[in-house]
């Protein structure tokens, strides 16, 4: 199930909450106000080039690299066929 944050308008606590997207929580959780919570906008967490191993495009030539090597497999089997 989802969370979601909210901070309450009276109380000003922030907290978080699990339900489906088409749901929406209305009580605060610490004051019981009603109709006083206001969803915060999702922080997302992006890597930064230190927490990554590979370089950005070490990906790309891997893939690339091994593709080479399997159209060649394959270009060599059709030759052998011929």
């Amino acid at each position: 199930m989802p969370r979601y944050d909210y901070r309450c308008k009276k109380c000003k606590k922030t907290q978080t909450i699990g339900h489906m997207s088409d749901e929406v929580a209305d009580t605060c959780l610490h004051c019981n106000a009603e109709q006083s919570l206001v969803k915060l906008v999702p922080r997302f967490r992006t890597a930064q080039k230190n927490d990554t191993k590979r370089k950005l495009g070490s990906v790309t030539e891997e893939f690339i690299a091994d593709s080479r090597v399997e159209l060649d497999q394959q270009k060599d089997e059709l030759q052998k066929k011929r």
